[in-house]
């Protein structure tokens, strides 16, 4: 933050790069702030419209409620007020007649926090990435599984429902490089990338707090399990499509058959899944897993999927998975 006083009229000065962008859905009347929040006034002019602590009471704001009005917070402050509404909402989105405001909010702050790792990790563009962000957050309340979709989530510990949203945008990058876009497509592997981890419930912690080479054989087992667990555990919501349940079941096959639990050749692993398998390994390199030692840029995670792995993945997926990192470096070279 700038040393510049703060004026009499409650604006600061910062430098623009210093100010993040934030959903209006963010807030409530009666939320207590956990940072400043504030309105852009004019390059580098940030009105305070709430302060750390204050009860927020933006609904009386005339300019708050302007559809053409962007709210800001301090970019260092971005992640404690996503992770705050991640905790309040998560807290009271299984409470009945929790209206769907309330979900929606739970869900733009998974979606939030995944656009910002992703620009962190400079994987593809700011724009496609933003695009995915308004896909997800415009879909998933039309998704008749909405309800039990955001009710699983908010039982997942933060990072495994971090995880599973990252996993979507991949997703969704991934689908639309192989112009598998048709809105129906879209919907399905929203819902079966975000809940495509839910079998882990049924793997203990003793185990995924080991380093994965210490498993034992039947430790190993029961982690390989987990995406039939998953799917067997969704089946009797009706609202969820065969096509999902086939994602949540096959997420962790690969081409070659060495993936788990069936070893399904490529040829029988479902299209949707296919994606979601490769996001979701890619999504663990590039942004650490409790199995990990090291994180991965893009370009290093192509790398070791290629050479350390022998590249287990659908040829077609994995190519429009490169296509998109070549993409965004000739944009960076060209910029």
């Amino acid at each position: 933050m700038s040393d510049s006083p703060k004026s009499q009229n409650g604006i600061e000065i910062f430098q623009d790069h210093e100010m993040s962008e934030v959903s209006k859905d963010f807030f409530f009347d009666g939320m207590v702030l956990p940072v400043p929040v504030y309105l852009k006034m004019g390059p580098q002019s940030y009105l305070v419209i709430g302060k750390k602590n204050d009860k927020a009471q933006f609904s009386g704001l005339h300019a708050y409620n302007n559809p053409n009005v962007v709210i800001f917070v301090q970019q260092v402050d971005q992640p404690i007020l996503i992770a705050y509404v991640t905790q309040i909402t998560g807290k009271i989105v299984n409470q009945k007649s929790v209206p769907d405001v309330t979900k929606v909010k739970f869900l733009t702050s998974l979606t939030s926090d995944a656009v910002s790792s992703l620009e962190k990790s400079n994987f593809t563009s700011i724009a496609k990435i933003q695009k995915v962000a308004q896909l997800v957050q415009q879909l998933s309340p039309r998704l008749n599984a909405f309800d039990q979709l955001v009710g699983i989530l908010s039982d997942l510990h933060p990072a495994e429902s971090k995880h599973s949203m990252t996993t979507c945008f991949i997703s969704i990058l991934l689908s639309d490089e192989m112009h598998m876009n048709q809105p129906a497509v879209q919907e399905k592997l929203i819902l079966g990338s975000l809940l495509h981890d839910v079998g882990m419930k049924y793997v203990p912690k003793s185990i995924m707090e080991k380093a994965r080479h210490n498993w034992s054989a039947e430790e190993l087992h029961i982690y390989e399990q987990h995406p039939l667990k998953g799917a067997d555990m969704l089946r009797e919501i009706k609202e969820i499509p065969q096509d999902v349940l086939l994602i949540i079941a096959e997420h962790h096959e690969n081409a070659n058959s060495t993936g788990f639990p069936k070893k399904m050749r490529d040829v029988k692993v479902s299209p949707l899944a296919r994606i979601v398998s490769l996001a979701n390994y890619f999504a663990n390199l590039i942004f650490g897993s409790v199995a990990a030692s090291k994180t991965y840029s893009p370009d290093e995670a192509i790398q070791y999927i290629e050479a350390i792995q022998g590249q287990p993945f659908n040829k077609q997926t994995f190519l429009a998975l490169k296509n998109i990192i070549n993409k965004q470096h000739l944009a960076s070279k060209s910029s």
